[in-house]
Formats: structure tokens, sequence, C-alpha cells
């Protein structure tokens, strides 16, 4: 059957996420465009670690609490939280990676994670049609492998901005 219409987006699945206290998770980063040309691109200083809702398991890849870190899924999961509302501060993971004996790890992922906004973003500007007066809010989802490497997984054009968890009000 073909499809009309459709964008379809294909990606590799991380074999080797670093998996935290049993979970998987990933990265929210906030960041504001306010000029695509010349581009002005803010990026809010904190992220926040989003959990899954259960612990990681590989073999069970259709279980969507263990494999989807997004609270808009994991809240349906009535259960107690290994990791209170599946979130942390950045100042906790960094904490976490230290006790790990990764000095410096945070300010490396930091760095990196700020890399792939900003080249994203510089190879996408001129397929934008810039409005005056505008700006365009951007959440950047980015995992972490067992090599400390931040892959992007998704940038969301609209990103929800209610707040669900006590951390999610703070931010």
């Amino acid at each position: 059957m073909c499809i009309r219409d459709r964008h379809y987006i294909v990606q590799k699945y991380i074999e080797n996420p670093l998996i935290v206290l049993d979970r998987k998770f990933d990265i929210r980063q906030w960041v504001l465009v306010t000029s695509w040309n010349p581009l002005k691109i803010w990026i809010y200083n904190e992220m926040y670690i989003r959990f899954g809702a259960e612990d990681y398991n590989v073999d069970r890849i259709g279980n969507k609490f263990i494999h989807l870190t997004n609270n808009s899924i994991g809240k349906h999961l009535k259960k107690e939280y290994k990791i209170k509302g599946n979130m942390w501060r950045q100042d906790e993971f960094a904490a976490y990676l230290n006790d790990l004996c990764k000095a410096n790890a945070w300010r490396r992922i930091n760095s990196r994670v700020h890399t792939i906004i900003t080249e994203s973003l510089k190879a996408t500007s001129d397929l934008v049609i810039h409005r005056a007066k505008a700006f365009e809010l951007f959440g950047y989802d980015v995992m972490i492998d067992e090599e400390l490497r931040p892959w992007l997984i998704e940038v969301n054009c609209s990103p929800a901005l209610d707040y669900s968890t006590v951390l999610w009000e703070r931010v």
C-alpha cells in the first residue's frame, strides 16, 4: 500500500545507551531561536533528564514504559517511582556521573549537546522562512551512550509546556 503526503523518519536504535539506576533516559534541552538570518540561538542554562518508568530490558522492546522516556507516557504507569517523577535536574545527573569516577563528564556532554544544537540549526536555517518579531521554541531530546557520546533523538517544534512533575514546574 502506498500512502501519499506522509513523512516518515527512520532512525537507528541506540544499542548501547547509558543506563542509570537500571533506567534508560534522555536529556531535554530548551532552545529559543529569535532570528534565522543572522542565526540567533538562546540555549536554556538547565537541561533535565527524563527516565523510563520501568527498568531497562532490551528483550522487552515493545514495552513503551521501558524504552520511551517521555513523561506523557510514563505518568500512565500506576507504580511507585524508583526515581522521583522519573526526572532529574542536570546537577543530580552531573553528581551521579562524578560518583562513577567520570570526572568532567557532564561538562563534556553539555559542550557536545550545545554543538549538536548549533550545527543542526545552522544546517536548517536556510530552509526556514524568517518572520520579523517572531521566535521559535524547540525541545531537543538527546540520548547518551555508554561511551558518553550524545545522540540527537528528536527536535520538537511544538514542545508541550504543561508541567506534570515538581521538577518540570520549577523549570
